[in-house]
C-alpha cells in the first residue's frame, strides 16, 4: 500500500499535459533565477562595500601607485586594511619600521590677551638604518602657525611658506634626493603633521615652529589650553567613497600607544598580558614626553592661578612676571594642559584694546597691494564685557534636548562623566519645561518619541534610561544632529502652562567630537539650526575642540569643556544658569562715521552671561580714532564706544586677525563657492605666512646625505591614548556580515532548486491541483 502511493503519484505526474509540465518548468526557472539574482546581488553589494573600504582604495588607487619611491615605502609601512570586527570598514595597521623617538619642548609667552608659543619636536633615530618620520599631533583650534625651522646640529634652516601641493612636491623631491628636510602641514584646524626626511642612524633632527593665539576669557577668568594628544577619529563610510577621501582618511590616522581598548578589540587579549598588537596600536615602546615653560605677564594682580589637570610650580620673577612649569618634567603627553588665572576683583577688566602697526612677517613684493601698505596697516584685538541685564525676567518655558555620544571612543572616564552631566542637567528642569534624551553611536535612540513634560515620573524614567547607557559602536553624529535639530518636530512642542508660547528649544550635545567629517557636520548644522540653540560639551582628556567650538558658534550657543569628574557638577550647573539668563544678540561694530570696520568674526555669535565681545580688527593707521560696539540685551538696545589709541610693536595680532578670517571663510565654504574660498584662503595664508588647509611650511637642506634614499622607509610616531580612555573605535557601522549570510543562503537555495527540479516540481503541481 505504501509502495503504491508513490507509484500512482509518479504516474499521475508523468501523465500530466504538456502545458502543466511547461508551467512547472517556468515556475522553477523563475524561482531559481530569482534566488540566484538575489544571492549574487547581495554578494556584489558586499564586494562593493569591501572595495570601497580604505584597504581596497589604497591598494588599487592609481594615485598611490604613482607616488615616488619614498611614498611607496611609507605605504609599505602603513597598510590600509580591512577591520576584522566591522567588514567593509578600513583601519590603519602599522608595520615593523621603527619610528623615530620623539621629545617635545613647549615655551609660552603670555602678554595682554595673546599667547606666543614655540614648540620644538626632537626626532631621534635610535636604529641602525636611515629612516623618515611622520607625526600627527594636535594644536589649539585657533592656533595661527606662522614659522618653522629645521635644526641640524648648530645649523638652522628657515621654513618657507608655499601652496600645500607645491610644498609637498618640494619635500618629496628632497626626500628622494637624500636631503634632510621637514614639512609642517595642517590636516584640520587643530590637527597638524610634521614630517622629517633622511634621518641618519643615531641622529637627532629638531623641528621648531611657533604660533599665536588669543586667550579665552569668560566668567572673570582667563584660560588657555594646549592639547597633548588627540582622540582617534571616527571616519564614516561616506568619507571613503573617493580617492581623495581615502587619502584624507589616511592622513587623519596614526598609531596609538597603550590603546588598551583597541588592542583588546582586535586581538581578544588583555593588553597587560599579551604582546600581540592590533591596528591603531604601537609596539615600538615609544613613550612621548613633554616639557612646558610659561612666562605669564598678566598686567594686573592675580586672585588665583591654577592648572586643573596637571601639577604645576610657580615662581615670581624680579620684573613681576610669573614663571609656570610642570612639576613633573617630561610629562606623559596624554591629556590637555589647561592654565587658568583670575584677576583680583578690583582689577577685573570691563574692556581692553591691544593694537599693533605693521605685519609680523613682511610679505613678498608680489603680494603687497601697494608699496609700504603692509607697514601702515593697524591690527587690534578688542575685548568688551557688555553690561548684564539689571531686570530679572521671568524665564520662558524651554524644551531641553539632551544628546549624549555613546560611541566606542567615549569608553572609560568619558562616558561616566557624560552620564553624570546628563543627570545634573535633568535636575535643573522646571515644571513648565519639556525634555527628551537622545543617545547615538552607530544608530540613534531616543528616550521617548516626543519631548515629555518635566514631571517627576518622566525625569525618573530618563534617569533609568541614562544609567543603562554604555559606550560602543561608531560615531554617526549626523544622524543625531538631524534628529536633535529637527525643526518640524520642534514646532509641534509647546508647553501648555504658557498658552501658545513656543518653548525655547535648546540642544545640549555631549561628545568627545572624535569625528573626521567635521565640514559635512558644519553644513548640516547651518541647514538645520532654525530657531534652535546648540550648546556643545566636550568630554574627556582630549576632545576635538575644533568641532566643538565651531559647532557651538554655528549653533548660536557656547562650548563647555569637562576634563574630569570633579568638574561635572560645577560646569553643568554654570552652563544651565548661563543659558537661562538673557543673552546679548545682534552684536555689531561700526566707526563713529557709520562705516564698518574689517573685523572677524564678521558674524559675532550670541553672547551669554559672563562672555565678552572678542573681535580682531584691521584698518589703515590712524584712519579712525574709536569704534562703537552695539547689540541688544534682553531686547533693549545697548552700545559702547572704545578709543583706538593703543600702539605697540608687532606682537602677532595680525596673525590672529588673519587666522579668524580664514576660519570664517572655511565655515562659509560650500559646494558652490569652494574654489573661490580656496583661492582667498591661499592668498591670505601666503601674505601672512600662515599654515592653512592650502599652505604648508617646508625646509630643505641643500646637501644630500642619504646614499640609499629610495629604500628608506618611514616610521609613524605614535601618540598616547587619552588619559582614562578605553575606547573601541569602529571606522564605520556596516551590515556586511548580514549581506554575506543572506547572499550565501540565497545561492544555496538556488542550487538546491537546480539540483532537484523534479522533486520540487512535483510538490508544486500537487499544491496547484489542490
Amino acid at each position: 500500500m505504501n509502495m503504491d502511493i508513490p507509484r500512482q503519484e509518479n504516474e499521475q505526474f508523468q501523465s500530466m499535459p504538456a502545458a502543466s509540465h511547461s508551467d512547472s518548468d517556468t515556475y522553477l526557472r523563475r524561482a531559481v533565477n530569482a534566488l540566484q539574482f538575489s544571492g549574487f546581488a547581495l554578494l556584489a553589494l558586499l564586494v562593493f562595500n569591501l572595495v570601497s573600504s580604505v584597504e581596497a582604495w589604497a591598494e588599487n588607487s592609481p594615485q598611490f601607485a604613482e607616488e615616488p619611491a619614498s611614498t611607496q615605502a611609507q605605504e609599505g609601512t602603513v597598510q590600509l586594511i580591512d577591520n576584522p570586527q566591522w567588514p567593509g570598514a578600513g583601519v590603519l595597521a602599522f608595520g615593523d619600521t621603527q619610528a623615530p623617538a620623539l621629545a617635545t619642548e613647549v615655551s609660552m609667552s603670555i602678554s595682554g590677551w595673546s599667547n606666543r608659543v614655540s614648540v620644538t619636536q626632537s626626532f631621534t633615530n635610535d636604529t641602525q638604518e636611515w629612516i623618515h618620520g611622520r607625526y600627527l599631533f594636535p594644536l589649539p583650534n585657533e592656533a595661527a602657525v606662522d614659522s618653522m625651522q629645521l635644526r641640524i646640529g648648530e645649523r638652522i634652516i628657515e621654513g618657507v611658506i608655499q601652496p600645500k601641493e607645491e610644498a609637498k612636491r618640494t619635500f618629496e623631491q628632497a626626500k628622494a634626493q637624500g636631503k634632510r628636510a621637514s614639512l609642517l602641514s595642517q590636516e584640520r584646524p587643530n590637527l597638524f603633521t610634521t614630517q622629517v626626511a633622511n634621518l641618519a642612524p643615531g641622529e637627532t633632527l629638531k623641528v621648531s615652529f611657533s604660533y599665536q593665539q588669543a586667550l579665552d576669557y569668560r566668567d572673570g577668568q582667563f584660560s588657555l589650553r594646549f592639547p597633548m594628544t588627540h582622540t582617534p577619529r571616527y571616519l564614516p563610510q561616506s568619507m571613503l567613497q573617493s580617492f581623495k577621501g581615502v587619502e584624507e582618511a589616511a592622513r587623519l590616522l596614526s598609531p596609538v600607544i597603550e590603546a588598551a581598548g583597541l588592542e583588546k578589540m582586535f586581538t581578544g587579549a588583555d593588553s597587560e598580558s599579551s604582546e600581540s598588537i592590533g591596528p591603531h596600536t604601537s609596539s615600538s615602546g615609544q613613550d612621548n614626553r613633554l616639557s612646558l615653560d610659561i612666562i605669564l605677564d598678566a598686567g594686573f594682580p592675580l586672585l588665583s592661578l591654577e592648572s586643573p589637570y596637571h601639577a604645576i610650580s610657580q615662581q615670581t620673577l624680579s620684573d613681576g612676571r610669573i614663571r609656570v612649569q610642570l612639576q613633573q618634567d617630561n610629562t606623559k603627553a596624554d591629556s590637555d594642559f589647561v592654565l587658568q588665572w583670575q584677576a583680583d576683583p578690583g582689577a577685573k577688566p570691563a574692556a581692553a584694546l591691544f593694537s599693533q602697526q605693521g605685519q609680523t612677517h613682511t610679505p613678498a613684493p608680489s603680494l603687497a597691494q601697494a608699496e609700504g601698505q603692509a607697514a601702515r596697516d593697524e591690527y587690534s584685538l578688542l575685548m568688551l564685557m557688555p553690561p548684564q541685564s539689571k531686570e530679572v525676567a521671568k524665564p520662558l518655558p524651554r524644551e531641553l534636548i539632551l544628546v549624549i555620544d555613546t560611541s566606542g571612543s567615549m569608553g572609560g572616564d568619558a562616558i561616566v562623566q557624560a552620564k553624570q552631566a546628563l543627570l545634573y542637567a535633568l535636575s535643573s528642569l522646571k515644571p513648565e519645561d519639556s525634555f527628551n534624551v537622545v543617545e547615538f553611536n552607530s544608530a540613534v535612540q531616543t528616550m521617548a518619541a516626543n519631548s515629555l513634560p518635566a514631571t517627576a515620573h518622566n525625569i525618573g524614567r530618563a534617569q533609568q534610561f541614562i544609567r543603562a547607557l554604555e559606550a560602543n559602536g561608531g560615531t554617526e553624529m549626523a544622524k543625531a544632529l538631524e534628529l536633535a535639530l529637527n525643526n518640524d518636530f520642534a514646532a509641534q512642542n509647546k508647553v501648555g502652562t504658557q498658552g501658545e508660547i513656543k518653548a525655547l528649544r535648546q540642544v545640549i550635545f555631549m561628545t568627545d567630537g572624535a569625528v573626521g567629517n567635521e565640514q559635512a557636520l558644519f553644513e548640516l548644522i547651518k541647514d538645520r539650526l532654525g530657531d534652535n540653540r546648540l550648546f556643545t560639551v566636550g568630554i574627556g582628556s582630549a576632545p576635538n575642540s575644533h568641532f566643538m567650538q565651531r559647532a557651538a558658534e554655528l549653533g548660536r550657543g557656547s562650548f563647555t569643556y569637562i576634563g574630569k569628574m570633579q568638574e561635572v557638577e560645577q560646569k553643568v550647573v554654570a552652563l544651565l544658569e548661563k543659558i537661562s539668563a538673557p543673552r546679548i544678540t545682534d552684536v555689531s561694530l561700526r566707526y563713529p562715521d557709520g562705516t564698518v570696520p574689517d573685523y572677524w568674526p564678521a558674524q559675532i555669535p550670541d553672547l551669554y552671561q559672563g562672555e565678552p565681545v572678542l573681535v580682531s580688527i584691521k584698518q589703515r593707521s590712524n584712519a579712525h580714532k574709536a569704534v562703537i560696539v552695539s547689540g541688544f540685551i534682553d531686547g533693549q538696545f545697548w552700545q559702547q564706544e572704545l578709543a583706538l589709541n593703543a600702539k605697540a610693536e608687532p606682537k602677532g595680532l595680525d596673525l590672529i586677525w588673519a587666522g579668524k578670517q580664514i576660519a570664517a571663510l572655511e565655515l562659509a565654504k560650500d559646494a558652490a563657492n569652494s574654489e573661490r574660498i580656496e583661492r582667498q584662503v591661499t592668498a591670505l595664508s601666503l601674505k601672512y605666512h600662515l599654515v592653512s588647509p592650502y599652505t604648508s611650511l617646508v625646509a630643505v637642506d641643500v646637501t644630500p646625505v642619504n646614499p640609499d634614499a629610495a629604500a628608506t622607509r618611514e616610521g609613524q610616531v605614535a601618540s598616547h591614548a587619552p588619559k582614562g580612555w578605553q575606547g573601541q573605535l569602529p571606522q564605520t557601522a556596516t551590515d556586511s556580515r548580514l549581506m554575506l549570510l543572506l547572499g550565501l543562503a540565497s545561492l544555496l537555495a538556488a542550487l538546491m532548486l537546480a539540483a532537484f527540479p523534479r522533486a520540487f516540481g512535483r510538490r508544486a503541481c500537487e499544491e496547484a491541483g489542490q
